[in-house]
């Protein structure tokens, strides 16, 4: 009898996780894609009718490989600009077999002729494409970019959830900080902190490094970024380094 019981549930379960992360999807998209659209809209006919001379923002765009624990992995964005220093942001993060989709939107907390804050919240969400049981994982998280003279900040906290789709995995909050000064046009060094976090009853401080970074000009808009680092948390008989490679390109 209990297992009639499962069997029933199961499919009515599965169903209805589909049907919620279709829905959360569809309506990231349709708000996100229509307010883009709505704006971009706005802003043109005030050009029109102020500046018709004046051209529009343009769509920026990235492209980077990364090499670290998880592997060789890549990742491309692009920011459409609204109005009053707001841009919508995606992006998408391609590991192997792992997928992820990113949305949010990007706006100025403070911005002045010496520096600028600015704050991306996003929303993802994560496929396993080895199975036909997706989703993975969402994934909330924040970017803080702080671009001031020759310093430059970067903070990013993303938390993996994968409870929802399996109660028998475990949630996890990975952080990543650092600040460069930039010693010529080419070469800035600064310190570098990161940490990973699993949360709930099974969860543990996993890793915890910190170490020196630097990025290399590769050419107009490419930026080489090298990150060397002590893991507090190593194994038994491991010297502890770790670190990360990648390659960014802008345009």
């Amino acid at each position: 009898m209990n297992d009639h019981i499962v069997s029933r549930v199961q499919p009515f379960n599965n169903l209805f996780r589909l049907a919620a992360i279709v829905i959360l999807i569809c309506g990231m998209s349709i708000a996100s894609f229509s307010t883009a659209f709505a704006d971009a809209h706005e802003m043109e006919g005030e050009a029109m009718e102020e500046k018709p001379m004046e051209e529009q923002p343009k769509i920026t765009g990235w492209f980077q490989i990364d090499v670290d624990s998880l592997g060789t992995y890549f990742l491309v964005g692009a920011s459409h600009p609204l109005s009053g220093g707001i841009s919508f942001d995606s992006n998408i993060y391609v590991n192997g077999h792992l997928g992820e989709f990113d949305m949010g939107v990007t706006f100025p907390a403070i911005a002045n002729d010496s520096m600028a804050l600015l704050l991306t919240p996003m929303l993802g969400v994560g496929f396993d494409y080895t199975t036909a049981d997706g989703p993975y994982a969402l994934y909330p998280q924040i970017f803080a970019i702080l671009p001031a003279g020759k310093i430059f900040g970067f903070h990013w906290t993303i938390a993996t959830v994968k409870t929802i789709f399996d109660d028998q995995s475990i949630n996890e909050l990975y952080n990543r900080t650092y600040i460069t000064y930039a010693l010529n046009d080419t070469v800035a060094i600064g310190p570098q902190f990161e940490s990973v976090l699993g949360l709930g009853e099974k969860g543990a401080l996993w890793a915890l490094n910190f170490g020196g970074r630097v990025n290399i000009g590769y050419g107009e808009n490419n930026t080489l970024g090298l990150y060397v680092g002590y893991e507090t948390k190593k194994g038994e008989g491991e010297t502890g380094l770790t670190g990360r490679m990648n390659f960014t390109r802008r345009w």
